[in-house]
């Protein structure tokens, strides 16, 4: 979280809004043209800045998506983190994943997640950082489906480190398809979404109840 005091050094607010304003320009440069046909002149360009400004910040392009790594991945711990409270747990992490789809949805950044998904398994240094915030992630909605194992919310013969990955997997899925296919809307594949988590991490006894109704 950025400290926004009045007491603050200028000149750390300035380098910090001077690496945000270069941030949001790269990714609009690589959401329209990717990662490796774009170049710094572009990513120059769109940030209003002439390459020795620019390369004060970050020396190089690598830096660049690195560093659009770190802040993406960086924000949804934040974002968990209240679900290790929340009475009704599977109905919290369909909305939790509603709220990171809806995030991931602005058009302009919507085609940068297959770019860092593609970076991040040919370059190490992204890959590296793509899998420590993942594994921080994955962290919290394991003990997230932990808790509702305790509260007999959750299959508890899941494994909970699999039953992350899936989940993960699920949801990175989604938006996969609605860039695929844009006449696909959220709205449509949201109860989909939905009907399946909640049939994937329902306990055994509350599957079959509905079925010993019929």
């Amino acid at each position: 979280m950025n400290d926004l005091s009045p007491h603050r050094d200028p000149r750390m607010r300035r380098a910090e809004d001077q690496r945000r304003r270069i941030l949001d320009a790269a990714i609009a440069c690589f959401s329209r043209g990717g990662f490796h046909a774009t170049g710094m002149q572009a990513v120059c360009a769109e940030a209003g800045m002439s390459p020795g400004a620019l390369y004060r910040y970050f020396p190089s392009k690598d830096a660049i998506i690195e560093a659009i790594v770190e802040r993406d991945r960086a924000e949804i711990p934040l974002q968990l983190e209240p679900l290790l409270e929340a009475e009704d747990v599977v109905g919290a992490l369909i909305e939790s994943a509603r709220a990171f789809l809806v995030g991931h949805l602005r058009p302009e950044s919507l085609p940068l997640f297959p770019e860092l998904l593609a970076e991040a398994a040919r370059n190490p240094a992204v890959r590296e950082i793509t899998m420590r915030c993942d594994d921080v992630v994955g962290d919290i909605i394991m003990r997230v489906l932990e808790r509702g194992m305790a509260l007999g919310q959750v299959d508890a013969t899941l494994d909970p480190r699999e039953a992350v990955r899936f989940l993960m997997a699920l949801t990175d899925g989604v938006l996969m398809r609605l860039l695929l296919e844009p006449a696909a809307e959220l709205k449509g594949l949201m109860p989909m979404y939905e009907r399946a988590v909640r049939l994937f991490l329902a306990p055994p006894a509350a599957v079959a109840a509905p079925e010993a109704a019929r």
